[in-house]
Parts: C-alpha cells; structure tokens; sequence
C-alpha cells in the first residue's frame, strides 16, 4: 500500500511540467489547467473506487476463491481490428466481458450491485436518469466515433481496469514518463516484481468480475496494450488462448498516431507531436515483431492470427475458423448473429481520417521501420 500511495504522489508531481525526454520547452498553461481539473475528479473516483473493492473482502469474501478458466486475449497492434473482432465475440453467451460503466466506476463487486440496483429502480421510474445520462454521455463520447465509438454500455478494454494499480498505458498521457511507456515492453523490460504485482492486481479484477456476472463464463479480454505482456499472461494464465490482430501498416500505424495525438493535444498546449510519434513508431514495430513471435511459440490450440484485410471483408467467416482452431461449437444463434455481422460489414465506412503531412509520417518512414511486416505479408507499401 505504501509503495503504491508513492507512485500516487511521484506522478502527481511529474504530470504538471513533464519535459518529453527533452524534446518540448516551455511551460504549458492549458496541461496546468488540465491537471487542476484532472486530479482533484481522479482522485475522488479512485477514493470511491478503493472504497468499493475493500468493501468487496467483507461483503463478497467468495470472490478470492474465483477459478479463471480458459480466458481469450484479444491482443495484437492498436487499429488492427481489435475493436472489431472484440464485439463480435462478445455477441457468443459464452463469454463475459467488460462494460465501460463498469471499467471506470464500478470496478468493485460493491459497485456494481449497487449501480445495477439503481439502474432496476430508474427502470421503474420511466428512465429518467438513464435517459439523462445517454444525453450526457453521446455529448462527451460522441466526438471520438470516428476514432473509436463507445459508449458506458459497450464492451470496452480491460486495462482500464488497472488505472487503480498505475498498470494502464494509456495514462501515459497523463504522465509521460519511461514508467508508464515501460508497460509497453513489459515482457522484454519488466521486473519480475512489476509483473507479479500487475497479474495480482489483473486476477483480482477478473475474478470480481467473474463473480458478479457468472463463474460458469470464459473471460473475453480486448486488449492492444497486453501485446507486450503475452509471455507473462500465457505463464499467469496457462490455459489461456490469444488472438494476435494486424494490419496493413500503412493503415495501423498513423491511425494510432492520430489518435494518441487527439489526445496529446487535450493535455497539453505544446507541439508534441515528434514525442508521441518517434515513441509509437517504436513501439508498433516492437508490437509487430512480439505478437508473431509469442503466437508462433504458443502450442496452436492456444493461438491464432487475425489478418483485417481478411476479417473486414469475412467476419463470420474468420470467426468460425478460430473457432474451429480452438475445438468450439457456435451454436445457431450465435452463427445467426454473425451472419447479421457480415451484412452490416458490407456497408462499413471508418469515419477516422488524417493527413500523414500533418503526422509527420513519411512513406519513407513506414518503410523503412516496418518493411519486415509489408515483405512477410505482402502487404501493398506507401
């Protein structure tokens, strides 16, 4: 608890002026501001937060004795199809998955009852909170659709999960600093201490998780940001099975540099756009080069590979075939589900665009970072 309440106090105190490895000068009045809005709402969310998961070792003791059987990773490079290919799992009964709402204010067993029990009492009442709170949320959700559509009901990434524990990558925007862009290297660069404390902390919150919504379901995990924790989640996990997705890098590439650049910008009122884009092009070719090498070492009733230029135009299809790979059945009413997936794939446009000028993404670049990826794949280059 103690060493946590010091990282706590060590990156509040790093996220007010951060120098970007050197590369930004300058004082940022709209991060100053940012940050006097961000840690005070933070802060209170996560004193709730820890409140609700103590509560859970007295209301709900059970939950420790919870078994993790035969979780899916969802893994891979960020734009690859992860989203995609998340939700059409999801629509199979067989699986749990993470909901927003839940990720960011209910990671807790205490939460959940509790907001689950609101949600039946507004029910009863017409709605009105709940029709409130859709209003309010497409009016702060709504803008990042063309980037990646959610809402508190959707299935959403798990490492949010982890925010509590400093084990979230992306706030790295909150505080850049190696600490956090270690957790992009985990398996490669991370402490043996580091990774026992974040798979506690990460089967604490699954086996919460399970508890609430069902121990009879599998665990269905989407996540880009544990691509560089495979070989420790397949050890913590070991009947666990991955799907890696990729992607043309033409395509993965600046549309990550785009979004984490939207972002970039929110927090700070400095051009630092060489920071994020020398620190992602690194990073994406390290994602490239572990999610291959991780599946080619894991048995193959373990591991599978997610191509978007097949799963796009494919999805039941592709589906099925790992399916068929790790030994399921889909029943009929999941293959119909699927089924109605496909038809809505036929008329999908990404609403996501930028100019590679404005990112400072060369064809050069892309070639010369990820020619290996293009080669192996036969991808068509920039």
């Amino acid at each position: 608890m103690l060493s946590l309440l010091n990282r706590y106090l060590r990156f509040f105190c790093l996220s007010w002026w951060p120098h970007y490895q050197g590369r930004v000068g300058g004082l940022s009045l709209q991060r100053l501001l940012v940050m006097a809005l961000f840690w005070p709402l933070f802060l209170t969310v996560q004193a709730i937060n820890g409140l609700g998961l103590c509560l859970d070792y007295l209301l709900f003791p059970g939950f420790r004795h919870v078994q993790v059987r035969e979780p899916l990773f969802v893994v891979g490079v960020p734009r690859s199809g992860t989203t995609f290919l998340h939700r059409l799992l999801a629509l199979d009964e067989r699986f749990t998955t993470t909901a927003l709402w839940e990720l960011l204010f209910a990671p807790s067993i205490s939460q959940r009852y509790f907001w689950t029990g609101m949600a039946a009492l507004d029910a009863r009442l017409g709605r009105p909170l709940g029709r409130l709170l859709l209003s309010a949320e497409r009016r702060l959700l709504g803008g990042l659709d063309g980037v990646h559509k959610t809402g508190l009901l959707d299935p959403e990434e798990d490492y949010l999960g982890l925010i509590p524990v400093w084990g979230c990558f992306l706030m790295v925007l909150v505080v850049p600093v190696p600490a956090l862009w270690q957790l992009t290297y985990l398996d490669r660069d991370g402490s043996q201490a580091d990774k026992q404390r974040l798979m506690k902390a990460y089967r604490r919150f699954v086996q919460r998780h399970l508890y609430f919504h069902g121990t009879d379901k599998v665990l269905l995990s989407k996540n880009p940001s544990f691509t560089p924790w495979m070989q420790t989640l397949a050890q913590a996990f070991p009947d666990a099975r991955f799907i890696g997705c990729i992607r043309n890098p033409s395509a993965s590439v600046p549309s990550q540099i785009n979004s984490i650049l939207i972002g970039a910008r929110l927090f700070d009122g400095r051009d630092t756009r060489d920071y994020w884009r020398q620190g992602f092009m690194d990073m994406l070719d390290y994602y490239y080069r572990h999610v291959l090498d991780v599946l080619e070492a894991l048995p193959e009733h373990r591991q599978a590979l997610s191509v978007m230029e097949t799963l796009a135009p494919a999805p039941a299809d592709t589906v099925l075939g790992f399916y068929h790979r790790f030994g399921w059945q889909a029943d009929e009413a999941y293959r119909a589900r699927l089924a109605e997936q496909d038809r809505k794939a036929a008329g999908y446009r990404s609403g996501h665009h930028y100019s590679l000028s404005d990112l400072g993404v060369s064809a050069e670049a892309l070639n010369d970072t990820f020619g290996w990826v293009y080669q192996r794949f036969d991808f068509p280059r920039p």
